[in-house]
């Protein structure tokens, strides 16, 4: 049972009980067309026997069957009788080791043209009988010639004897030949498995084999390939965001480390005190919001967080959205203006929308200048809606819009830590657009800045 587990064991029993039958199968067939060939083959002689004794049979006066053995000297080794249509045994050669046969059937007096059929005696004797009417000197006779079947069977039995004999030697064969071709054909299936056993997280970049990439086990190395492409860019985005999680925390808390250090180092009046605490609770809110960010991150890639889609009135959604983030926009002299139809409505989750809404706007008022606009418009385009935010920014290169909503990426990494950006947030945005089965575009305006639009189904 062990040797059954064994994918090259199970091809080459599977290929030897197919080819097994194949072969019952082909013996079988071979076997009753041989003996049907050889039966065929006794009737022709017997018919062409028939054919001679009509020509033979005479009628004496005395209404007696005639025969002239010179001219047929095959009818001292033949076994034939004649009857008259009354059912009367007119004539009989008898072989020595001949028996007497039943008489003729009622219904075999009635024949025309020829009926053959075989006859079992005692002592396992086989005959093949046929009956035929013939007209000789207008009297009805009826002819029945024998034959043994005892050298039909045993042809019969001779070929059936040579096919046993060599079923076992094409079986070896066949199972061998199964063996090694299974062996061949699955060779490529131990090349696979001992390059998949040697690659690991350091030698991702390493592939299998493909020997032929049209069969099915090229298309499945082909496939095990990418799943490795896959792998190794998920491992690369794993090691990136480590890195760039660690440096992320690493900041504030190195911040908090050394504005606490320094305070401690000599006495300062109780002003300065309450600066050092000050920066260091700033601090501590980046530190709080970048860890926010990263655990809903890790929430979403673990399909923890649930999407529960609603009917939602947008403008006033956006109003109220606009309204929480306003006072970050007023500490840098902007406006957020928010123009569109009202009474739009469309299938969203309130959560999420507002998530991606404001870390889309969060970036808008980062990156525009103080004093400046930004627009918030809410439209409709055949059966989609649209958030369409528009900022006043430096913009972003057609070459890095792609980019952008890739965790910790920054266009500009020097100026976006500089604003307290942690790189996240379009990264979120992005996510919570997605998992709605929304989609979410980036443009550059036409007057400059950014334009993010966010695309809903009603």
């Amino acid at each position: 049972m062990a040797l059954l587990k064994n994918v090259r064991a199970r091809l080459t029993l599977w290929y030897l009980l197919v080819f097994t039958a194949i072969l019952l199968i082909y013996a079988g067939l071979a076997v009753s067309l041989y003996y049907f060939n050889l039966r065929q083959d006794l009737d022709q002689e017997l018919q062409e026997n028939y054919e001679i004794l009509e020509n033979l049979i005479e009628i004496t006066p005395n209404d007696s069957v005639y025969f002239d053995e010179d001219d047929a000297p095959f009818l001292r080794e033949e076994w034939f009788e004649i009857w008259s249509d009354k059912g009367k045994l007119l004539f009989s050669s008898l072989p020595v080791s001949s028996k007497r046969l039943p008489a003729l059937h009622p219904e075999q007096l009635k024949t025309g043209g020829f009926r053959f059929h075989s006859l079992n005696l005692q002592n396992d004797i086989h005959l093949r009988v046929m009956v035929g009417k013939v007209n000789i000197d207008g009297h009805w006779l009826l002819v029945r010639l024998i034959k043994n079947e005892q050298p039909l069977w045993r042809d019969l039995y001779s070929f059936i004897l040579i096919l046993l004999f060599a079923l076992p030697f094409a079986l070896i064969i066949a199972g061998l030949g199964g063996y090694f071709l299974s062996r061949k054909l699955l060779r490529p299936v131990d090349h696979m498995a001992d390059s998949a056993r040697k690659i690991g997280e350091q030698n991702l970049h390493q592939r299998l084999p493909v020997v032929n990439p049209d069969d099915e086990l090229g298309n499945l190395a082909v496939t095990f390939n990418e799943l490795l492409d896959r792998l190794e860019k998920a491992f690369a985005r794993l090691k990136q965001f480590t890195s760039d999680a660690a440096h992320e925390l690493r900041t504030p808390l190195t911040a908090i480390r050394s504005t606490g250090e320094v305070s401690l180092q000599e006495n300062r009046d109780t002003d300065y005190y309450r600066n050092v605490i000050g920066s260091i609770l700033e601090e501590n809110q980046r530190l709080t919001r970048l860890i926010d960010s990263l655990l809903f991150l890790s929430r979403a890639d673990s399909d923890k967080i649930k999407v529960r889609k609603e009917p939602l009135p947008l403008y006033l959604f956006l109003e109220q959205t606009v309204e929480f983030i306003h006072p970050l926009a007023e500490e840098k002299n902007q406006r957020i203006e928010l123009k569109g139809v009202r009474g739009i409505k469309a299938l969203a989750d309130r959560d999420l929308l507002r998530e991606a809404v404001l870390n889309i706007l969060d970036n808008a008022i980062k990156y525009s200048p103080d004093g400046s606009v930004i627009s918030v418009e809410l439209g409709q385009r055949n059966d989609e809606v649209f958030i369409a935010i528009h900022d006043q920014g430096p913009g972003i290169p057609p070459e890095e819009r792609d980019k952008i909503f890739r965790r910790f990426y920054r266009v500009d990494k020097a100026r976006s830590r500089s604003m307290g950006g942690s790189g996240l947030g379009l990264a979120i945005s992005l996510w919570a657009v997605r998992a709605q089965g929304d989609r979410i575009t980036v443009t550059n305006g036409q007057n400059g800045g950014s334009v993010f639009t966010i695309i809903l189904t009603q």
